[in-house]
């Protein structure tokens, strides 16, 4: 089972520096990746992917988990990218030549970019996040912005998101268990049964996700978090 969003405790020269540094060279690759061509933003991907010494089945995994997406951004742009060379009409969309070069152009750089973040999220201890954050928008404190909530944000944000995809493949997992007789369907009754399938998941979903956050939010009261003033107090 892949680790989306997980720190892996490697020895790496990307490991070992520090949050603040890793966070503005995240969005420095990204403006790279999506100003360069697809290419050479795949060669300094996997560099980075060779320095940080993750597992390339771990840092590329984050694609395979959003290929639906993926496969739904092509389609937009296959169909509705303006271009000069058809190759099939589909009442109001019509698929060209440029609209899919366009559509795998974008898929990619979406996906260098996915992975450049799950790179971030496996050589980053959350608490390292929490810091570089706090340190970047160190000077925005004076003019009253709330760094230490902004931070604590992010640090939240980045421990949810594995726990959250556990979350989503459990209970898609058991989905599948449940609508094992669609198997037997064929054609379109098949697709619509395994699309009301995965629709069916929002709704637990979101309930998992509120009740993780009700709970966390109990936690940090009962810790002495207060918002507020954004620092942690506590109660002798």
């Amino acid at each position: 089972m892949m680790r989306i969003g997980r720190y892996l405790p490697l020895s790496s020269p990307v490991h070992r520096l520090p949050g603040a540094a890793k966070l503005v060279g995240l969005v420095l690759a990204v403006v790279l990746v999506v100003a360069i061509p697809v290419p050479v933003g795949l060669v300094v991907t996997c560099a980075l992917v060779a320095l940080s010494r993750v597992p390339p089945r771990e840092a590329f995994g984050v694609v395979w988990a959003l290929r639906w997406f993926c496969v739904s951004v092509l389609a937009l742009n296959a169909l509705f990218f303006s271009g000069t060379r058809p190759l099939l009409v589909l009442g109001p969309a019509t698929l060209t030549w440029e609209g899919l070069a366009q559509g795998v152009r974008v898929v990619c750089r979406l996906s260098l970019v996915a992975t450049l973040g799950e790179l971030l999220c496996a050589t980053t201890r959350p608490q390292q996040v929490v810091s570089g954050v706090r340190d970047l928008l160190a000077p925005l404190a004076r003019l009253g912005v709330p760094v230490e909530v902004a931070a604590l944000t992010v640090g939240v944000t980045v421990q949810f998101v594995p726990t959250l995809m556990d979350e989503c493949a459990h209970l898609a997992r058991a989905q599948r268990l449940r609508a094992a007789g669609s198997a037997r369907l064929r054609g379109p009754r098949r697709a619509w049964a395994y699309l009301s399938g995965y629709a069916r998941l929002l709704v637990p979903i979101f309930v998992a996700a509120f009740r993780r956050a009700d709970d966390l939010s109990a936690a940090m009261e009962a810790r002495g978090y207060r918002l507020e003033s954004g620092e942690k107090e506590v109660r002798g």
